[in-house]
């Protein structure tokens, strides 16, 4: 049984010195139906942002279809798009912005069988394996183009590539892909001249056997591997290694633009398909989950990866494919799978707010059937919660106990639904406070465990 004391755990998000407080706003709904395996792939685009998701049971499993949705009123609601949407009949596909505003769509047709990943002969790959499309006028009308990445022979070939698609000075892209051989499963970083139509291998990563002797318990062939810059000019990858908690993700880094790479080095915790995004801030965000482990953020708060702050949690159900897209120069959107639905979390990763004494802390906090209720601060605008998790419900037993970011609410509402986002069967508090219409925050009051 993992039990902490709650008033140390509370006040991790505030640490002497931490320069970034993380604030959640409250779930929204992007899309509920039956077959929904993964959170699929945000992306904002202005007045507008998509989401599009695997449509069907297995990308290694011979089925296909994605789905889409669209908000147009910064993702607090969502409407169903077309299915097959921007190209149609992909395992998977998902969209990147680049630098001239032009989105750029990468969509997977082909996948090879993982049963025969070790044939001493590779599987052939289909002239349309891969697709892109671009559009320049926000997604409203795309253009479609096969797409080819070459791999040498000696790497095997090309599992799949990864979102997400960074941009250099040069215009050259760069895209993270894993690769099966009949010598190894590798993580590598594939680069387009040519705006996605054809791709090469600009360097390898990782292999799974410097994983294993940097430590890591590796125990799949799904490399999932994200890339981002830093804030000190490297290029930082992050590799998955299984899907358990046991299973460390690993950083590697680059200070060549990706050309070489040095050793793997083992993270302490564990993640699916992770994701890195340096904000405009200066912040470095890492996204990972793991089914019964939460979807978690984490900050390296002077943007190099080097040091990594406590995971915060956004939300407790969650499978383990979220997607993540910055949303502004502090802010991200993150889209996670749980029952049927793909949920928003709309998150600010800024500086910390100011407290004042001038705003009156709520009162009378209730949690009862996963609402938490409190009663009105004069003057309020909206209100502040943090749950705080005390003991694990029986079937939680090896789940971390870890920080959960501050909820915002969108106004002044005193109740707040949380039934979808913490574990159930679970022992919690909750801290609140009033948050003024300057954006002060009110000192924090503590419920009563429940």
């Amino acid at each position: 049984m993992k039990i902490l004391i709650p008033w140390l755990l509370a006040f991790a998000s505030f640490l002497p010195g931490a320069e970034f407080e993380i604030v959640v706003a409250p779930r929204a709904t992007v899309v509920e139906h039956e077959g929904i395996t993964g959170g699929g792939y945000p992306v904002f685009a202005g007045e507008r942002t998509f989401v599009i998701y695997p449509n069907h049971p297995d990308d290694f499993g011979g089925s296909a279809g994605t789905g889409s949705a669209q908000s147009e009123n910064g993702s607090l609601t969502w409407n169903r798009g077309a299915d097959g949407w921007p190209m149609p009949k992909m395992i998977d596909q998902w969209v990147d912005q680049l630098k001239n505003g032009d989105l750029l769509a990468v969509g997977i047709r082909w996948v090879p069988d993982p049963q025969k990943r070790r044939d001493v002969t590779p599987q052939k790959v289909p002239a349309d394996a891969w697709q892109i499309a671009i559009s320049q006028d926000r997604g409203r009308s795309w253009t479609i183009a096969n797409a080819a990445i070459d791999c040498p022979p000696e790497l095997g070939i090309i599992t799949r590539p990864l979102p997400h698609i960074i941009e250099d000075k040069n215009g050259v892209l760069l895209m993270p892909a894993y690769a099966w051989s009949n010598r190894g499963n590798r993580a590598v970083l594939l680069q387009s001249e040519d705006r996605g139509r054809h791709w090469t291998v600009r360097s390898v990563v990782t292999t799974a056997i410097a994983m294993i002797e940097a430590g890591a318990k590796v125990s799949t062939p799904w490399l999932e591997t994200t890339v981002s810059p830093t804030k000190d000019g490297a290029l930082l990858a992050i590799v998955r290694t299984g899907s358990n908690t046991g299973s460390s993700l690993v950083t590697v880094r680059s200070t060549d633009a990706g050309k070489t790479w040095g050793a793997p080095e083992k993270l302490p915790f564990a993640g699916k398909l992770p994701t890195l995004h340096l904000l405009t801030n200066g912040a470095l965000t890492l996204v990972t989950a793991l089914s019964k482990n939460h979807c978690r953020l984490y900050l390296s708060e002077d943007g190099t990866g080097r040091v990594w702050g406590d995971g915060h949690i956004i939300t407790s159900l969650s499978g383990g494919n979220v997607g993540v897209s910055m949303a502004g120069a502090d802010k991200l959107i993150i889209t996670t799978p749980s029952l049927r639905r793909i949920n928003a979390w709309n998150v600010r990763i800024g500086p910390r707010s100011e407290v004042t004494s001038d705003v009156a802390v709520p009162t009378n906090i209730g949690f009862s059937k996963g609402e938490l209720t409190w009663t009105a601060s004069a003057g309020a605008a909206a209100y502040r919660v943090t749950p705080v998790l005390i003991k694990l419900g029986p079937a939680y037993t090896e789940t971390d106990i870890l920080p959960y970011a501050t909820i915002q609410t969108r106004d002044a509402s005193t109740r707040l639904e949380l039934g979808r986002q913490l574990l159930p069967g679970s022992t919690y508090l909750f801290e609140i406070s009033a948050v003024d219409h300057d954006g002060q925050v009110s000192p924090t009051v503590h419920s009563e465990i429940f």
